[in-house]
């Protein structure tokens, strides 16, 4: 399939956009769900059902013309506006997101979409939550705790209900990288699960690279304080040498506030960012290199190995050893 044909096939209307288009009215289809009490009202609970055994991801056309009620669900939900736009009200909040825009919908988000129309053309993929804890994250969180942050803002790695809106409506790269994973999604291939894997490697590594210069427009403001994300660089280029106290003096502010401002949008502290680059640093090396891990460990200031060992397992789940071994392998 080539990108001609898979916009025909997203254009053509189904039979049940059809008969939605005639017939405008809540969709029987979703008596099937069970309803759930969300803050006193009778709400849809969308379940796995939704998803094709035996995929981590499952991707679909969005119905046009139809309505969905409010409703949560106990998958996560990317949206990609592929033509035109839509409306939504998430947590009693109406956003409308247009052309090439995208909406990840955590878990337990209450959420309702408004009828569309013809030239709506929304993509929903939708994600098992242990795909999140597979090596898809991991591959996007080792390089360092930016990536980390960023990743933890679309994942389960912590407990929150929220939804992220990309801008990226000026990126061409997702585009193009939606469009080949659609067409690989819909003609299925030898292999076709790993090469949409892959593409969606890349098109959260461009969500990432948004969702970093979003931040950084949001948070920059006319006092000339710096977001998170520049903080977090700093770390990052700086994390054998600087402090709590010189890490606030290079930004103006005073280490309290620098300490609670790190602890409220990344959810760890100074010293556990800090540790968190190091191993982060020491897992580079060992699966890039072939110096010793006591080196390694020397080199990212750790003196005592047996102290390296435990942090690093207690970080990643195995030893230095057998991480090399893994990557090497």
């Amino acid at each position: 399939m080539n990108h001609k044909e898979l916009d025909e096939r997203l254009r053509t209307l189904t039979d049940r956009e059809l008969y939605y288009r005639s017939n405008p009215v809540l969709p029987e289809r979703y008596s099937k769900h069970s309803l759930v009490e969300y803050e006193g009202k009778k709400i849809y609970l969308f379940d796995s059902q939704d998803l094709i055994i035996g995929e981590n991801i499952t991707v679909s056309k969005h119905t046009r013309f139809a309505e969905v009620p409010m409703h949560i669900h106990n998958y996560i939900e990317l949206s990609y506006v592929y033509s035109g736009n839509i409306t939504e009200t998430i947590k009693n909040k109406v956003i409308t997101l247009k052309e090439g825009q995208i909406c990840i919908v955590d878990t337990g988000v209450p959420h309702s979409i408004l009828p569309t129309k013809e030239e709506d053309i929304i993509i929903n993929i939708l994600m098992r939550k242990e795909y999140f804890t597979t090596s898809f994250l991991s591959m996007l969180s080792s390089k360092g705790i930016i990536s980390e942050f960023l990743v933890t803002a679309v994942s389960n790695k912590k407990d929150h209900d929220n939804y992220i809106i990309f801008n990226s409506d000026n990126n061409k790269r997702i585009s193009n990288l939606m469009k080949e994973l659609l067409c690989e999604y819909f003609d299925k291939s030898l292999y076709s699960d790993e090469i949409i894997n892959c593409y969606m490697i890349l098109i959260f590594t461009e969500l990432m690279k948004v969702f970093q210069y979003d931040a950084n427009q949001a948070h920059t403001n006319s006092s000339g304080s710096l977001s998170i994300i520049d903080i977090l660089q700093y770390l990052e280029e700086n994390y054998m040498t600087c402090t709590l106290v010189s890490t606030a003096e290079h930004f103006n502010f005073h280490p309290n506030y620098l300490s609670s401002l790190i602890k409220k949008t990344t959810n760890k502290s100074f010293k556990e960012l800090i540790q968190t680059q190091k191993l982060t640093r020491s897992s580079i090396l060992l699966s890039n290199s072939d110096i010793p891990i006591y080196e390694i460990a020397n080199e990212i200031g750790y003196q005592n190995l047996n102290f390296f060992y435990k942090k690093f397992k207690d970080y990643f789940g195995v030893t230095p050893n057998e991480y090399r071994q893994k990557y090497n392998s």
